[in-house]
């Protein structure tokens, strides 16, 4: 999909709608056509974490994918056109940690295959308030395999075409899951195992950064808190240059260890409250509270420095040498939601990407 197709022609291989059809804006399939071919490099990876885009049309009751993740049609054993409809049948229950009116704790909600059935409309409406996305679904495959998948996403709306774009990743998560459930049933061990469990759930397990559930949380906090008293903060999005190389030249597990030593590098470089987030794949976020845009561009520019001047597995004899394009989007200049502050960090990485690489970019 690197390969770009032919005016008003969609991707080989392509299954989706929105690309085959005239009524959609260009800027809609532009749109898709770009989360296609990233999607598609990082799917090549092979990491933990499967890639999807799906679509559904406003008050539509259809969801359809865009994209998928080789691993996920491998994990349901079909194609890629019956791949939405086996993935809802297969859904035994769905679990999500929500917050009801204003108290402070999390609830975890569980709902079974009927009751998630029955809510569609208004799970989208709920997605469509929030902009985000996170649940883990409990599937029974058709050969009576039972796995966990936990479902990360964020929302863009394309009002002019009446449609939801849902760019997100699907995680097998069934030793966690089952451990959970586990420590549920051991009743002296109850409390000490749901603390443990939500400790986890906030932390990437490759890198020991926090994962994409906390970074949501936080930044929802953070917009809230900075528009209360009228102060900036910052976020970087971060890729690292031709990883795929990498990985391709040294091998899964060494690319696996460089990740790790890279997101040490980035622990080394801010300070509480600053925190760092594996955002998937060779992709992170690091959130600035307090920080200006020309602060943030300087400490990015002061990361993009480091991770450039660092030979990664060197004590293994590798000496790798690694760039890194970043991006920076500040609040509330650049954007006032969760979703916009990424969508604007995201887009200027890719600018920078787009200009050579190894640079750092503003919003």
């Amino acid at each position: 999909m690197d390969n770009a197709p032919e005016p008003g022609k969609a991707p080989q291989g392509y299954f989706g709608q929105i690309l085959t059809h005239d009524q959609y804006s260009s800027a809609l399939k532009a749109r898709v056509k770009e989360c296609m071919r990233r999607f598609a490099a990082f799917d090549e990876l092979g990491g933990p974490a499967i890639p999807y885009l799906s679509a559904w049309r406003k008050g539509g009751n259809t969801i359809w994918y865009e994209f998928i993740g080789k691993g996920l049609i491998a994990l349901l054993g079909c194609g890629y056109l019956e791949a939405a409809s086996v993935f809802r049948e297969a859904v035994v229950e769905r679990h999500r940690f929500i917050r009801k009116f204003n108290r402070k704790r999390l609830r975890e909600e569980i709902l079974s295959r009927h009751q998630f059935k029955g809510r569609g409309k208004r799970m989208r409406e709920e997605v469509i308030k929030a902009g985000t996305f996170e649940a883990v679904y409990k599937m029974a495959l058709k050969d009576s395999t039972v796995l966990w998948i936990k479902d990360q996403a964020v929302l863009e709306a394309f009002d002019a075409d009446d449609i939801y774009l849902s760019l997100g990743n699907l995680t097998v998560v069934t030793p966690e899951m089952e451990l959970d459930e586990q420590l549920k049933n051991a009743k002296d061990d109850l409390s000490q195992g749901r603390r443990k469990y939500r400790e986890q759930s906030l932390q990437d397990n490759l890198t020991g950064l926090y994962n994409t559930r906390y970074l949501y949380r936080a930044l929802s906090r953070w917009i809230t808190t900075s528009r209360r008293k009228g102060k900036s903060f910052s976020l970087i999005f971060m890729d690292i240059d031709n990883f795929k190389s990498v990985v391709d030249t040294h091998g899964h597990l060494n690319a696996s260890k460089t990740l790790q030593e890279i997101s040490r590098t980035i622990r080394k470089m801010i300070h509480e409250p600053s925190f760092g987030v594996a955002y998937g794949g060779d992709e992170f976020v690091i959130v600035l509270p307090g920080f200006t845009k020309e602060q943030a561009l300087a400490k990015a520019e002061s990361i993009r420095a480091r991770i450039k001047q660092t030979r990664y597995r060197k004590k293994a004899g590798l000496n790798i040498t690694i760039s890194a394009s970043l991006g920076v989007s500040t609040f509330p200049d650049d954007a006032a939601s969760v979703p916009g502050m990424l969508a604007r960090a995201d887009q200027a990485m890719f600018d920078a990407k787009g200009h050579g690489k190894d640079s750092v970019n503003p919003a």
